[in-house]
């Protein structure tokens, strides 16, 4: 029987350089969610955990990071680790992976090359990309294991020709052909390199390939990441049991939100008290609200920047109404301020660049706040 925790794509040392004052706190995150990892594998009695490469961003990454993570590795020094190289830190002269700290790991195993690897009845073949760029496919080297005794489990990491469900994802410069199960007959290929959980059939209709996407989710854009999986295969042949373990700690969300008027502000009210203990939000606002609602919508906004860790709104499609009757300007009690908005009505009329339109809808957009904080 095979009993292992399959987990890839920490990317430990990833900047997160877009999510602001968030970033430190990602990074850090990512480290500790590694325990996660672990300790899934010691609760369900794994035989052994598999990484399937970039568990660092790059052999570049700080030795202050590569410490804490063996450190963490140390702590399940009864947990067997067998590690596969991916694209990030890629093998070679100037892999961390070479590094002394990484040498007294005991329990470490790193997969260097193809050559198989024995554990008790269970056989690895491991297709570690020697280049970061190819157009060789990684698997082609695993041999045909069919008639042979005891259960075989290939690893790689790369993307699977033409089953990339986002195009982008798709790096056909690490190439891996989906009919590799078919051909040699191992019973299970685990893969690195996509960030999200994904599963794909033998042409028996059996789960015999999968993805666990990254154990901590990195961007608003990944669906179904953070996490590992638990893969049982009782014996050759069999199909594997395949079981999500949820490891990270951040919950991100992200939603488009059509505004227009005063119930849609309540609606987005509503749903952002729903996510309060959420840490990462990306709010897209679309449609067209009036100029009286923008201040509300402001005040909304700016108190849930308190709330998370990273609260990212993306507002270039919405629309903000102002009745330009120069006669009649908010009523500020002060003329200076009335000729003012006036003044800023006068540039709006006459702008046609749409990002200067926003910036003057701004102006007095703020102009109105700074009054209404003033008579407060």
């Amino acid at each position: 029987m095979a009993c292992f925790i399959q987990a890839s794509d920490w990317q430990i040392g990833m900047k997160g350089g877009g999510l602001g004052e968030a970033g430190p706190v990602v990074r850090e995150t990512r480290i500790e969610s590694t325990r996660n990892v672990l300790k899934a594998a010691r609760d369900k009695k794994a035989n052994f955990v598999l990484l399937c490469g970039d568990i660092f961003e790059h052999n570049m990454v700080g030795q202050e990071e590569v410490k804490k993570v063996v450190g963490i590795f140390n702590e399940f020094s009864d947990v067997p680790i067998y590690l596969l190289p991916g694209n990030h830190d890629l093998l070679g002269a100037g892999c961390l992976y070479n590094r002394e700290v990484f040498q007294r790991v005991g329990h470490l195993t790193v997969l260097r090359t193809y050559d198989p690897v024995e554990i008790g009845g269970v056989t690895l073949h491991p297709c570690p990309p020697l280049l970061k760029r190819t157009r060789q496919d990684l698997t082609a080297r695993i041999p045909v294991v069919r008639d042979l005794e005891g259960i075989h489990i290939g690893v790689a990491h790369g993307s699977l020709i033409g089953k990339s469900p986002v195009p982008n994802w798709e790096d056909t410069d690490l190439p891996i052909d989906p009919s590799c199960v078919d051909r040699t007959g191992i019973d299970y290929l685990a893969l690195g390199h996509w960030h999200s959980y994904r599963t794909f059939p033998d042409k028996r209709g059996m789960m015999r390939i999968a993805y666990s996407g990254t154990h901590e989710q990195t961007s608003f854009d990944e669906d179904c990441a953070g996490q590992c999986l638990l893969v049982q295969i009782d014996k050759k042949g069999d199909a594997p049991r395949i079981e999500q373990i949820r490891t990270g700690q951040l919950a991100w969300v992200s939603r488009d939100f059509e505004m227009s008027d005063s119930p849609s502000l309540l609606e987005l009210r509503e749903y952002l008290e729903s996510i309060r203990s959420v840490n990462m939000v990306r709010l897209v606002l679309l449609g067209e609200l009036s100029l009286e609602l923008k201040a509300e919508l402001d005040d909304m906004l700016e108190f849930q920047t308190t709330l998370h860790k990273h609260f990212r709104v993306k507002s270039e499609s919405l629309h903000i109404t102002v009745p330009l009757q120069l006669d009649a300007p908010f009523d500020y009690g002060d003329p200076v301020l009335c000729q003012t908005e006036v003044h800023l009505k006068q540039l709006l009329a006459k702008e046609t660049d749409p990002k200067g339109s926003k910036v003057v809808l701004e102006a007095i957009a703020r102009l109105r706040r700074l009054a209404k904080e003033a008579d407060a």
